[in-house]
């Protein structure tokens, strides 16, 4: 498996983390940042292993970041209204994300209908839906929840500040360890590269192509909604807009991590270090006190560059 976008971004990263230290050392050196960055990172990191799977087999959720706020409301809902135990309030909160999963993937797998017009729409019900059961923000979650995203591993403080790393930043990276296992060796995810590359050869070989992507739909969905659930949890809320802005940032970073929009490729670590690079524009701009409305242009700016460059290199191949 070839890395070199993988690897190029990486150095980019590497080099880019060198210079914002020597510009801003008493920020960026120390640990306190550090773990800031992680924190930040990690819901759009477990958002991009699932969207890069997607990817990879030639399709993409738009409908990840209302279904992360989904899932969290619904869990919140059924915890501080029906008084259900946290295993079972967190459990459903995974069913949703696999319902919506599954609707986007019966969509455009069985109506045929574009993925992108699919999700869009899933997006807007979403959003209607987590508005409808949980209003604005369901605060103050119990604590047996929050625990789950706010235990730290391990445990400790350094000169009063605390110094261990939650929950969801090690959610993040074992997902990501046990997905780049599984789209390398496991024969199952193998196939989402054939179809992504070409869905009609792949389909002839005898691979069931709406089948894989039907079932690359809903394991997108369910990781969306482990994503919100750890993001209420580490927040100790439930908000609605929890996933606001989400899938713009996802698939700027997956798409800058190798993925390409035609399908066939891409790799879980470059997903991450997509995501690393996102998470430290976004840094560098909250250090330089840029308002806050520049990260969207940024980030569409980075979308619009990282989509230009793939569409280039797809045509040099195809030439």
């Amino acid at each position: 498996m070839k890395l070199s976008r993988e690897l190029d971004l990486l150095v980019v990263v590497y080099l880019a983390v060198i210079v914002f230290c020597i510009l801003y050392p008493d920020t960026f050196l120390s640990h306190k940042m550090l773990l800031a960055f992680l924190r930040g990172m990690s819901t759009d990191g477990i958002l991009a292993v699932g969207m890069m799977v997607l990817m990879v087999a030639g399709v993409f959720d738009l409908s990840v970041g209302a279904m992360m706020s989904l899932a969290g409301v619904v869990a919140g809902t059924l915890l501080m209204k029906h008084h259900l135990p946290v295993p079972l309030a967190v459990l459903a909160g995974l069913l949703v994300g696999a319902a919506g999963g599954l609707a986007n993937g019966l969509v455009v797998t069985k109506l045929k209908v574009n993925a992108l017009i699919t999700t869009l729409a899933t997006l807007g019900i979403f959003k209607w839906l987590t508005l409808l059961l949980g209003g604005v923000s369901i605060p103050d979650l119990p604590p047996g929840f929050a625990a789950l995203g706010q235990t730290e591993w391990p445990a400790g403080t350094w000169n009063g500040e605390p110094w261990g790393v939650q929950t969801p930043i090690w959610f993040m990276f074992g997902l990501a360890a046990v997905a780049h296992l599984a789209m390398s060796r496991a024969r199952w995810f193998r196939q989402l590269y054939y179809i992504g590359a070409n869905p009609k050869a792949a389909t002839l070989s005898g691979i069931p192509t709406a089948r894989v992507q039907l079932i690359a739909f809903v394991l997108c969905g369910v990781i969306a909604a482990a994503a919100g659930l750890a993001f209420a949890a580490r927040l100790g809320a439930a908000s609605s807009t929890a996933g606001e802005g989400a899938e713009l940032r996802v698939i700027t970073a997956v798409i800058l991590g190798g993925a390409s929009l035609q399908g066939g490729r891409g790799t879980i670590l470059g997903a991450i270090v997509g995501v690393a690079f996102m998470q430290l524009v976004n840094t560098l701009l909250l250090v330089a006190r840029v308002e806050a409305h520049w990260q969207w242009m940024v980030t569409g700016v980075i979308l619009i560059a990282a989509a230009g460059l793939d569409s280039w290199k797809n045509r040099g191949r195809s030439a």
